[in-house]
């Protein structure tokens, strides 16, 4: 009878350290399948880019796809980096250095990433005067495949227009591309508070030589204590607020033209979101 309690005893200890072998493989992988993973991405990327210079940066499991990615990057090429999605059996299930490196999304991240450093410096001077929430700059993308609604003019980079690993004078890009979005906190939320703050903005960002193309701009009371919005929700807020349209005469005028047409987008958006949920 004892013997018998100790083979059952012995045999549920197998299933148990079987299960909890089996979750962990799911969760975190394991060594055997990420050295596979490894080996293949080498393999892959000797057979189909022998002349790129490239090594295998890091291999990691990840829980989502329940296969393994590895980082691949080249020695000599700052913008050639991609990942490879690869099965637990070292199988190469996706390849995005079409999508990565070939379609000009990672010089643009390149770029974003400079003009963004740019933003951040001026945003977060000890000298600068404005309370804000939501802060930074990027490159815009030119979407030249969808239409553009009519709250978007049409500005930015061609992602196809870029060239691999070029050093690209990033304010001059700006100039024409760069967008900056802030949400800025005030007691007085008037238009001509906001126009105001807009005009400082433009003064600020002219003299430290950071361009901006456009500008989301959110004029709203101040936070409570614990971070959430203000009770009273009263804002004013624009989207790509043209650089070319912050001057003093008549801003007041073109700040209220911009606000009232946004809200009544979102107005209509709206309408028909509900309409849609509705039928």
């Amino acid at each position: 009878m004892k013997k018998t309690i100790k083979i059952m005893a012995g045999i549920t200890a197998i299933i148990l350290i079987g299960i909890l072998l089996f979750v962990a493989n799911g969760m975190v992988g394991n060594p055997v399948s990420k050295t596979l993973a490894k080996q293949s991405a080498s393999k892959y990327i000797q057979k189909n880019y022998p002349n790129l210079d490239l090594k295998v940066e890091r291999v990691n499991y990840s829980f989502k796809t329940g296969s393994y990615y590895a980082l691949i990057k080249s020695q000599t090429s700052i913008d050639t980096h991609f990942n490879l999605d690869i099965s637990m059996t070292g199988k190469i299930l996706y390849d995005s250095y079409e999508s990565h490196v070939i379609s000009g999304w990672n010089t643009w991240q390149r770029i974003d990433l400079e003009y963004r450093t740019m933003v951040d410096k001026v945003l977060n001077a000890p000298d600068f005067p404005y309370d804000s929430h939501i802060d930074f700059g990027s490159i815009e993308i030119k979407e030249t495949d969808i239409e553009i609604g009519p709250i978007r003019p049409a500005y930015g980079l061609v992602l196809e227009d870029l060239e691999l690993d070029k050093k690209y004078d990033v304010k001059e890009l700006a100039k024409t591309a760069g967008h900056i979005t802030i949400y800025i906190e005030s007691e007085e939320v008037t238009i001509k508070k906001a126009s105001e703050i807009l005009m400082e903005l433009k003064e600020i960002f002219d003299k430290e030589d950071v361009p901006f193309y456009a500008i989301d701009f959110a004029l709203e009371k101040p936070r409570k204590d614990d971070g959430l919005p203000n009770d009273n929700r009263e804002e004013i807020w624009v989207k790509d607020f043209l650089y070319s349209d912050i001057y003093e005469e008549g801003l007041e005028e073109r700040l209220t033209k911009a606000f009232l047409e946004l809200k009544e987008y979102y107005e209509k958006e709206d309408a028909k979101y509900k309409e849609s949920n509705q039928n």
